[in-house]
C-alpha cells in the first residue's frame, strides 16, 4: 500500500489521534493514527488494537502484550507461532530481544500486513514470517508439535473473535505445540466466569494460569505439562526476563494465578 493513498486523511484530528492512513478491505475499515508519540492501529472503532512507540518500537505500549511475555518463562522457546497481528508489536519486542528465536505469524488480512510492515516497522528478516491465513485453517495444516508457543490474540473492530473459544481451535492449538508447549490467550472476560470455554481448555491442558489485566482483559497459559521448571527457577527466568526487557513483568508474574 501507498502511505499517499490516503492523503486527505493526514490533516484530520479524531478521538484516537492526529490520523494518518485509512483504508477499506471486505471485513471493514484499517486506520492507523498517531497521538503523544504513540502510533495506534484500529478496525475503524475506539478501541486500539495494536500500539507502538514510535521512538522504542521495542517496548510494549499495552499492558496485556507485557503480560504475555511472561509465557516465555516457562519454556526455552525456539519457535513461536503469534495468531494475529495488529501492527506487530509484540513482533517486534521478540525479535528485538531474541534475535535466533523463529517466529511465525499467522494474520488474516493482507491489508493489516501491508500497515505493520509500512506504519508499525514490522521487522523484515528471515526469522520473521507472516502468513495471511485463517487462524484455524492454519493450525489445521501445520504439522504436530511444531510451535512451542502460541500466542492468540485474535480480535476484531469491538470484541474478541468468537474462534479463540471454539473447541476446534483449541484442540488445533494443543497439536500444533510441542510437548512441554504453552497457549497463551488474550481472553475478554473472566475464565472462570467462562465454564464452557475453561471446560474445552481444560478437556486439552494440563494446567492453566491466569493474570487479570487492569483495562478489564485476562491472559490465560495454558500448558500441556507443567513447567520443567521449579518455583525457584522459575521467579530466576522472570528477574532475568525483566532485566532484558526493561518492563514491570514481576508485578504480573506475581498475581499469576493457576485455576487448575
Amino acid at each position: 500500500m501507498n502511505k499517499n493513498q490516503n492523503s486527505s486523511s493526514t490533516l484530520v484530528r479524531t478521538q484516537m489521534g492526529k490520523e494518518l492512513f485509512r483504508t477499506e478491505d471486505e471485513y471493514g475499515s484499517i486506520v492507523v493514527t498517531e497521538r503523544n508519540a504513540k502510533r495506534i492501529l484500529s478496525f475503524g472503532s475506539t478501541m486500539e488494537q495494536s500500539c507502538i512507540y514510535v521512538s522504542k518500537p521495542y517496548y510494549l505500549a499495552h499492558e496485556y502484550t507485557q503480560i504475555m511475555l511472561l509465557g516465555l518463562i516457562f519454556v526455552e522457546a525456539k519457535h513461536i507461532t503469534m495468531l494475529g497481528l495488529g501492527g506487530g508489536g509484540l513482533v517486534y519486542c521478540l525479535h528485538h530481544y531474541f534475535k535466533s528465536m523463529n517466529l511465525q505469524i499467522v494474520e488474516l488480512r493482507y491489508a493489516v500486513i501491508d500497515i505493520a510492515y509500512e506504519w508499525f516497522l514490522l521487522p523484515k528478516e528471515l526469522q520473521v514470517k507472516v502468513s495471511c491465513s485463517d487462524a484455524y485453517e492454519y493450525l489445521q495444516h501445520t504439522k504436530t508439535r511444531s510451535t512451542d508457543l502460541i500466542f492468540s490474540d485474535l480480535y476484531e473492530s469491538n470484541g474478541m473473535s468468537g474462534l479463540q473459544e471454539q473447541a476446534g481451535f483449541i484442540d488445533a492449538c494443543h497439536r500444533t505445540l510441542t510437548d512441554n508447549g504453552r497457549l497463551i490467550l488474550n481472553f475478554h472476560t473472566d475464565p472462570e466466569a467462562e465454564l464452557s470455554l475453561m471446560h474445552r481448555i481444560h478437556n486439552s491442558f494440563e494446567t492453566v494460569w491466569v493474570c487479570n489485566v487492569i483495562d478489564g482483559n485476562w491472559i490465560l497459559f495454558c500448558d500441556k505439562k507443567p513447567s520443567l521448571f521449579d518455583k525457584a527457577t522459575l521467579d530466576f527466568r522472570a528477574q532475568a526476563l525483566v532485566d532484558q526487557v526493561r518492563m514491570p513483568l514481576m508485578y504480573y508474574y506475581r498475581n499469576m494465578k493457576l485455576i487448575s
